[in-house]
C-alpha cells in the first residue's frame, strides 16, 4: 500500500510530512463525530452547572458598591483577552514546540473565560456575578479577539493558516452562559432555600462533562495523549500563569478578596471545548493529520485546566477561612462610606 506524504511549508522554511496512514481508520468525519457527541455533553453539563450557580446569584450582587463592577471587569477582561494569548506565545517559544503545538497553544490562550469559572469561584467563595460577568463579555469579545491573537502570534511559525469564530458557535456558549444562569436567578426569586441546595447539586455537573469527554478521547482515539512533554507541560502552565498573574494583579490593585478570586479563576480558565471547535472549523481543509495533531493541546487542557482550578478555588476558600474572616483589609478591601 503506498504512504502518502503532504508536506506543509512553515514560516522559517519548516516543512513537516505527515502519514496519512499513521492514524489508522480515523478520518476528519469520525473526529466531527466525536467532537459532537463531546460538545453535546459538555453543553448540557454546562447549563445545567450555570443553572446552580444562578441560584447563589441575585440582582443586588452586581450592584454591590464594594464590587467595583466595572473597574473589576475590565482588570479580569484585560488580563484574559491581552495577557493570556501573550503567555501562550511566550510558552510555545520558551519550550521549543513545533510549529502545530505552537499554534494549538496560541489557539487555547486566545480563547475566552470558560463558563466553569464560575463555579470554581461559587466553590472558592469569589465574587460569582463578576466570573459570570467576566466569562460573557470575553466570550462576546472572542469572535474578534481569537482571530486576531491567533494571526499576530502565529505568524511566527506559519502565514498559512487563519482562525474563524463563528458567531453561531459565540451565540451558542454565551447563551449556555446566560440562560441558565439567569433561570437560577430566577428560581431563587421564588424559592430560596430550595435555590441554595440546588446550587450544591447542580454546580458540580460540569465535572461530568471533563470526565466523560477526557474517556472518550482516550477509549476512542488516545493518540491526542501521545504527545511530547511540552504539550504537558503548556496545558499545566497556561491555567496556572493566569491562575497566578490574576489574583496577583487584583490584589496589587487592592480589590475585595472575593473579586480576586473571581479574577484569578476567570484568567486561567479558557475555553478549551470551544478551542476546539474552531479548530475543527478552521483548519478542516488542511491534512487531516495536522488537524489531529493540533486538536492535542487543546484535548489535554480541557482535562488539566478545570482540575488546577479545583485546587485553586480550594485554596482560595481555605486561605479566606483562615485568615480574611474579620479583617478585609488583609486582602486589599477598603470600606465604603
Amino acid at each position: 500500500m503506498l504512504h502518502h506524504h503532504i508536506p506543509i511549508s512553515m514560516e522559517l522554511g519548516t516543512n513537516i510530512s505527515y502519514d496519512a496512514q499513521s492514524f489508522g481508520h480515523w478520518d476528519l468525519h469520525d473526529i466531527y463525530e466525536l467532537e459532537r457527541l463531546t460538545q453535546l455533553i459538555t453543553h448540557v453539563c454546562t447549563g445545567v452547572s450555570m443553572f446552580g450557580v444562578g441560584c447563589e446569584i441575585s440582582v443586588k450582587d452586581f450592584q454591590r458598591k464594594e464590587t467595583r463592577l466595572a473597574k473589576s471587569l475590565c482588570i479580569g477582561l484585560f488580563l484574559h483577552t491581552l495577557i493570556q494569548p501573550l503567555t501562550g506565545y511566550i510558552l510555545a517559544i520558551l519550550l521549543d514546540m513545533e510549529a502545530h503545538e505552537a499554534l494549538a497553544s496560541v489557539l487555547v490562550a486566545s480563547g475566552p473565560s470558560a463558563a466553569y469559572a464560575s463555579v470554581l469561584s461559587y466553590w472558592g467563595e469569589g465574587n460569582i456575578a463578576l466570573s459570570v460577568c467576566i466569562a460573557t463579555l470575553s466570550t462576546a469579545l472572542s469572535i474578534g479577539m481569537m482571530p486576531m491573537w491567533f494571526y499576530f502570534y502565529s505568524s511566527t511559525w506559519s502565514q498559512e493558516f487563519f482562525i474563524v469564530a463563528y458567531p453561531v458557535d459565540i451565540a451558542l456558549y454565551m447563551l449556555l452562559i446566560i440562560g441558565p444562569a439567569a433561570l437560577g436567578m430566577s428560581f431563587r426569586w421564588c424559592l430560596p432555600k430550595v435555590a441554595k441546595q440546588l446550587a450544591r447539586i447542580c454546580s458540580p455537573v460540569f465535572l461530568v462533562s471533563v470526565v466523560a469527554c477526557s474517556v472518550l478521547f482516550l477509549v476512542f482515539h488516545r493518540d491526542n495523549f501521545k504527545v511530547e512533554w511540552q504539550m504537558y507541560m503548556s496545558c499545566f502552565l497556561l491555567p496556572f500563569i493566569g491562575f497566578f498573574f490574576g489574583f496577583l494583579m487584583a490584589i496589587s490593585l487592592r480589590m475585595p478578596y472575593d473579586v480576586c478570586i473571581a479574577i484569578s479563576l476567570a484568567v486561567g480558565s479558557s475555553n478549551g471545548p470551544l478551542a476546539i471547535t474552531v479548530a475543527l472549523h478552521s483548519f478542516d481543509e488542511a491534512p487531516e493529520q495536522f488537524v489531529m495533531d493540533v486538536l492535542s493541546l487543546p484535548t489535554i487542557y480541557a482535562l488539566f485546566a478545570p482540575i488546577e482550578g479545583i485546587m485553586w478555588s480550594l485554596v482560595y476558600k481555605t486561605i479566606g477561612e483562615m485568615f480574611t474572616k474579620g479583617h478585609p483589609a488583609v486582602c486589599g478591601a477598603e470600606e465604603e462610606a
